[in-house]
């Protein structure tokens, strides 16, 4: 009797109850492997009366052959299933303001988007909906790539220093030698140039003598 009486109210669009309740659902979309369990979540605030919290599936939405299926009412500790659903393979469990779904052992065929809902008044209230996707293998997460920081290159001066230090040195030293062959020179120079005089002198010396 409950069901036809909530049967009566899907299809009608009721408007102008003030204060509605407000719906969380979570999450917003879900991908789930086969063979594993999908969890949804219904948290509702409301300070009117509920008289419990109805679960729905929207098949194959949204196209033309979408449709409503009624999956499993819970009142407290009361639970009832829809026609044909197996209640091993969905539970719930909750409280009056807070209800989870359960689907075990997920198929690809439980796809679809998950809504809960509940009846204020006479008017019925939905959730946004969990969109529950089923895949054979989860896709791989790429792992990321780890950025390499290259190697400061530390430059040797010591070796500059030193040969540089060693040109200055050699520059140095050859300075020197330049300077020490050049007056080396100038000497020999000074000497020999004195010595011819010295000689032209004496002889002329000589010379006056001999008169």
């Amino acid at each position: 009797m409950q069901l036809l009486w909530l049967s009566l109210f899907l299809p009608i669009q009721i408007s102008g109850t003030s204060r509605l309740p407000v719906i969380t659902q979570s999450p917003e979309t879900l991908l789930v492997q086969t063979d594993k369990e999908a969890k949804f979540f219904c948290d509702i605030r409301s300070s009117a009366n509920t008289y419990g919290i109805y679960w729905f599936r929207q098949v194959a939405p949204p196209s033309t052959d979408s449709r409503y299926q009624f999956l499993v009412h819970s009142d407290k500790t009361t639970f009832t299933h829809g026609e044909g659903i197996d209640s091993e393979h969905v539970l719930v469990s909750g409280e009056a303001s807070k209800s989870t779904l359960r689907i075990l052992d997920v198929k690809p065929s439980d796809g679809g988007v998950y809504i809960c809902a509940i009846i204020v008044g006479p008017q019925l209230v939905f959730g946004s909906g969990t969109w529950l996707n089923v895949v054979d293998v989860l896709p791989t997460t790429p792992t990321p790539t780890k950025k390499t920081t290259p190697k400061r290159r530390v430059c040797n001066t010591t070796p500059k220093v030193t040969q540089q230090n060693g040109s200055l040195c050699s520059a140095f030293t050859l300075s020197l030698l330049v300077g020490c062959a050049v007056i080396l020179l100038i000497s020999i120079i000074v000497i020999i140039r004195l010595n011819y005089l010295w000689n032209v002198a004496r002889h002329h010396f000589v010379k006056q003598l001999q008169r």
